[in-house]
Formats: structure tokens, sequence, C-alpha cells
């Protein structure tokens, strides 16, 4: 005995398949969204945070450059003034006036005795210098006598002090020096005037360790002659 199809089981079917696999495109859909939005927002979130923190980290950094810059430029306004007290003394003007100079630097010795470093003190900072030479009024420098207790420099450093010509006003620079030394010096030159003419007839060069203030984590340096000190 044979049975009849029924019509609307047959019809039925196909439907529900439909339905399941309209549903399941439709929740793979909502799920390729939601994934989407969410990978969107994480992204959109660390350039933020990216951003955020470059911008604490160059307004930190600008804070700090601009206290330092601060730091440095009183200690060479200090240095400066009191290089400019130096070349007023009148034993160093009568020795360049006069044309004496193999008594620059033996008149010297005595008046910028407290600038230079002592052998027991060569630790010490601040505006103690390690070298001084005086540059005559072409901007070559006068060499010392050799007992003459004005530091010690290489032919190669002393060679870095010349000048086109001796400057209308102080000047602040520094010089390479080779390994081991490696630390650069700072120097300042400071012309001297004439009592007499009020013309430029020397210059006085100072050198003193740089400025070594670093905060704690960071490091700085200074590039010269070609390599970074």
């Amino acid at each position: 005995m044979s049975e009849t199809p029924n019509p609307k089981s047959e019809t039925r079917n196909p439907e529900r398949g439909g339905a399941r696999h309209f549903r399941t495109r439709l929740l793979l859909a909502f799920m390729l969204m939601v994934g989407g939005i969410t990978a969107l927002v994480l992204l959109l979130a660390e350039r933020n945070l990216a951003t955020t923190v470059a911008r604490d980290f160059e307004r930190a950094f600008a804070d700090e450059l601009s206290a330092l810059q601060r730091v440095q430029q009183l200690r060479h306004a200090a240095l400066a003034e009191r290089c400019r007290a130096l070349v007023r003394k009148s034993r160093i003007h009568a020795a360049l006036e006069d044309g004496a100079l193999d008594l620059l630097y033996p008149s010297a010795a005595d008046e910028l005795r407290d600038i230079m470093v002592a052998a027991d003190a060569a630790s010490s900072a601040g505006l103690h210098a390690e070298f001084y030479r005086f540059l005559d009024r072409t901007g070559a420098v006068i060499p010392p006598p050799p007992s003459a207790a004005v530091g010690a420099l290489t032919p190669v450093e002393s060679a870095q002090l010349v000048l086109p010509r001796v400057p209308p006003a102080p000047q602040l620079g520094y010089i390479a020096r080779p390994a081991p030394a490696d630390a650069p010096f700072e120097i300042i030159t400071t012309p001297i005037v004439s009592t007499e003419t009020g013309e430029v007839i020397a210059a006085l060069v100072h050198g003193f360790k740089p400025f070594a203030v670093v905060a704690p984590g960071h490091t700085r340096g200074l590039f010269l002659g070609g390599r970074l000190h």
C-alpha cells in the first residue's frame, strides 16, 4: 500500500533551510561588523595614546631643555664677567701695551691664579679654568714660557685656539681633544682693549670643563671635530 506524499512538508523544508542559512549569514555579518568596529576602536585608542605620550614627552623635553639653557646662560654670564674683570688687570695691560711679551705670562700668573684649577682641586667644578692663553692682535697664540703654569695643551689643541683676528666681543666656543681625554674644552675668548687707544690689542682665552648637568636617565653630548663627545 503506497503512501501519498504531503505537499505541505515538501514545501516547508526548503523554507526552513533558507531561513537557517539567512540567520547564519546575518550572524556572521554581525560578528564581522562587531570585530571591525572593535579593531577600529582599538586602533584609534592606540593612536590617541601614542599621540598623547609623544606630546607629553615633547613637552617634558622642551621644559628640561629650557631649564638647562637657563642654567648654562647663567654660568656663561658668570664666566664672561669674571674674564672681563681679569683682562682689566693693570699688569696685563702694561705688558701688552709696552710690548714686553716676555713679561706677559709671568705678570698674569698672579692675576689669574684664583681662576686656575689647583693641582689638588682638579675635580672641582664651577668657575675654575683648566688653562689660559693669550692671543695677539692677529689672533695667533702667544706661546707661554715652558715653566709657566698655564695649563697643558697639546700642539693640536693649541692650534684650535687660533682666530682670524681677535674678536671685538667675548666669544664662547669649544675645542676638540684627542682620545683618551675625549671630553672637549669649553673656551671663552675675551678681548683686551687698550686703555690708551681703545683698540683691541689682544685676547685672553680661558678653557673650562664643559657644562655637565644632566637629568637622571638622560645623556647629552657635543658633536665636534667629526665625532660625538
